[in-house]
């Protein structure tokens, strides 16, 4: 067998450096080196005093920084790229500063990832109550900002091609992003929440951040346990919750909604969504390996399966929303 010559090994060596360029942008957050240059062109040392940082230190992180394009340098000063300005400075809306800590946190985790595929079971079950009433009050605050747009699209369609939305109900609801985005867009519509009683706590600082309390009602507890009723709601939303379920429990979920819901009422579901063949992106698929780090049963599904068992259940009308600004397409089901 002939050797392909243009065969190279930098995308192997590049990957091992992964691990650094996560940690150099948390570190850039924790010290809040876009929050100080926000405002106009820093040097080095004027940085470094903003920082209470060591100037031979900050020197090395801007200068890393400015090789991972998340800022620019020009005669000796620094500024910011256009996604650090949007994404990484506290006050804007769209921060993500939150997200980045919150995946250093998986790193414990993760550093036990071949273990767990040879026995198939997870290091921690995050979907389990005690730990999970733990683990997930800290990661919703950091999911807002990231899911907050795209809910805001959500609302924005629905107001436009669906009418007559009164009632909402918000499953492992978190910090109620997704309720909330389209609430605010739905003017009329009442908004009840579900989750963990110490998520709950974290849902209403964001309702009332967003001014919505005239309109909000918790169910605080465990989804597998609660009873949704029957024909009461008008939309029924699951925000990044089947992955972490598993399919018979995902199944379980969809079917209790599916029954919560009114004669053609609508169920929203946002998920991370790999192609069919399961193939890419990359990103569904690696948080398929997160599931399987950090939940029992979790796991990853595609559009393919959501078409295939949304009619079993009853849902008659199944769309697509793949313009929505998220890591992947939105699917909308009708009852």
């Amino acid at each position: 067998m002939s050797k392909d010559k243009n065969v190279s090994p930098a995308r192997i060596l590049d990957m091992g450096w992964d691990f650094a360029r996560i940690r150099t942008l948390a570190t850039g957050i924790e010290l809040n080196v876009f929050g100080h240059i926000a405002n106009g062109e820093k040097t080095v040392e004027e940085i470094s005093s903003a920082t209470n940082s060591s100037q031979r230190g900050i020197e090395m992180l801007l200068n890393a920084l400015v090789g991972l394009e998340f800022l620019r340098k020009n005669n000796g000063k620094y500024s910011l790229s256009e996604d650090a300005a949007e994404f990484l400075v506290p006050e804007k809306p769209g921060y993500l500063g939150g997200m980045i800590k919150h995946m250093l946190d998986l790193h414990e985790n993760w550093t036990h990832l071949t273990e767990c595929v040879k026995t198939g079971k997870p290091y921690e079950t995050v979907d389990e109550q005690t730990k999970g009433e733990d683990f997930f009050p800290k990661l919703v605050r950091g999911l807002f900002n990231m899911n907050y747009h795209a809910a805001k699209y959500c609302g924005s369609y629905l107001k436009k091609n669906v009418h007559n939305i009164s009632s909402i109900l918000d499953v492992a609801a978190g910090s109620g992003v997704w309720g909330i985005g389209i609430a605010e867009e739905i003017e009329t519509a009442k908004l009840t929440a579900l989750d963990f009683p110490e998520v709950c706590k974290v849902t209403k600082e964001f309702i009332n951040e967003h001014q919505l309390n005239g309109r909000f009602h918790c169910i605080e507890g465990n989804l597998q346990d609660i009873n949704f009723g029957t024909n009461i709601y008008d939309l029924i939303i699951l925000g990044h919750i089947c992955h972490s379920e598993g399919k018979i429990r995902a199944n379980n979920l969809l079917k209790k909604s599916f029954t919560a819901l009114k004669p053609e009422g609508y169920l929203l579901i946002a998920e991370f969504l790999p192609n069919d063949e399961k193939t890419g992106p990359a990103v569904p698929l690696l948080f398929a390996l997160n599931m399987l780090v950090n939940t029992s049963e979790g796991d990853v599904f595609t559009i393919a399966e959501f078409k295939k068992i949304l009619p079993e259940i009853g849902f008659s009308q199944i769309d697509i929303l793949d313009e929505v600004p998220s890591i992947s397409p939105l699917i909308l089901a009708k009852k």
